[in-house]
């Protein structure tokens, strides 16, 4: 992860390259705002493109660690034929690269605003804005590659509230009497956060799968045995209960849930409590009896599970790619929690009808197998 990664390098006074996708023309294999971290050793961490042009922007880096300064690179892959660095991989498009130093030796203010950056994905309840001075007709005053957080968004007189309704990650040209700034405007949305019920062996792998998709995550168990941080070291939180109790403190922000503690009583404690807090979803481990045995002793302790819940639970979690081992089951859920997030239609990418990044739900007729 990238923020792992950053924290390392400013911990250990090392520079480091911020490569960010500010621009692009056609298809691409990332979107506008996609970033990576480069070291000074070539080892990058996340990917703007299927391949073409990483070993072609280190060249690019290497400059920018040399002179300090930001850089701008223009990769234009539409005849793929003439680029020298392409490897037919998709790339069909033309795509603006914003490259900048992260020197936590020279400038460790600077460094440190960048992380926190990346740091408020995890702790921030909504979305938030940040600009990027790409080019300043006053450097004296201003210089490329500063970051403008939040705060210093006001500096250049534009009310927050019309910066909010841009949605959209784009590169913007604010004239003032006494400055010119081009800026990449970028809206920072929080990271996805889970809360998994059950700290199991098979619990580690659907976490270790859900981080390398950048989510938070935090785990509830009642074993203390379980749930620590030998077993679970990149869980974000770990809130231990009693035996058949629900942790009172849980914080549901439109959380994603997955109770998987393979105890049927503290399966059902679990999605009893989940009723009440109404997350964005819940995903339960186990066959489709199980979840109705489950359903038939809430009914009969009085709870009825309203529509609007019944709609977001899903069981058997996950989709069928014939998963056996742990790590495939994780894989099974982690691929249908992203499907429900980003609104997927949960079927092969070869019978949409469109290109790939098309919002548009538009599948060839085919009917999916329903699996007891």
């Amino acid at each position: 992860m990238i923020i792992t990664e950053l924290k390392k390098c400013i911990q250990n006074n090392q520079k480091a390259i911020l490569a960010t996708i500010i621009d692009k023309k056609g298809s691409s294999y990332r979107q506008v705002g996609a970033k990576s971290l480069i070291l000074l050793d070539g080892t990058t961490f996340g990917v703007l493109s299927g391949g073409c042009i990483e070993q072609d922007l280190f060249e690019h880096a290497k400059e920018v660690f040399e002179t300090g300064e930001p850089k701008e690179v223009i990769y234009d892959l539409r005849n793929d034929d003439q680029t020298p660095w392409g490897l037919g991989v998709g790339c069909n498009g033309v795509i603006t690269i914003w490259l900048t130093l992260i020197n936590p030796i020279e400038n460790r203010r600077e460094a440190e605003k960048m992380l926190d950056v990346f740091t408020r994905q995890y702790v921030s309840n909504g979305a938030f804005t940040i600009g990027t001075v790409i080019t300043s007709d006053n450097q004296e005053l201003i210089q490329p590659g500063y970051i403008l957080d939040t705060k210093e968004m006001d500096f250049v007189h534009n009310p927050m509230n019309k910066l909010n309704g841009i949605l959209k990650n784009q590169i913007l040209t604010i004239d003032e009497k006494a400055l010119e700034l081009t800026i990449f405007l970028e809206t920072i949305t929080p990271a996805p956060s889970i809360v998994i019920f059950g700290a199991g062996p098979d619990a580690l792998s659907l976490t270790n799968q859900l981080k390398l998709l950048n989510w938070h995550v935090t785990m509830v168990d009642h074993r203390p045995g379980y749930l620590n941080e030998e077993n679970f070291p990149n869980v974000d939180e770990m809130i231990l209960v009693p035996p058949r109790e629900f942790p009172n403190d849980l914080y549901l922000n439109n959380s994603y849930t997955v109770i998987m503690t393979h105890h049927y009583e503290q399966d059902l404690i679990f999605l009893k409590g989940l009723i009440q807090m109404e997350p964005a979803y819940i995903g339960l481990l186990g066959p489709k009896r199980r979840y109705e045995n489950i359903k038939s002793d809430l009914l009969r302790e009085g709870v009825l599970i309203p529509q609007n819940i019944l709609d977001k639970i899903h069981t058997p979690i996950g989709l069928d790619i014939g998963s056996e081992t742990p790590e495939e089951i994780a894989l099974s859920i982690a691929a249908e929690i992203m499907s429900f997030k980003n609104k997927g239609s949960y079927q092969p990418l070869k019978w949409k009808r469109g290109s790939i990044h098309q919002p548009s739900l538009e599948y060839q007729n085919c009917k999916l197998k329903e699996f007891v």
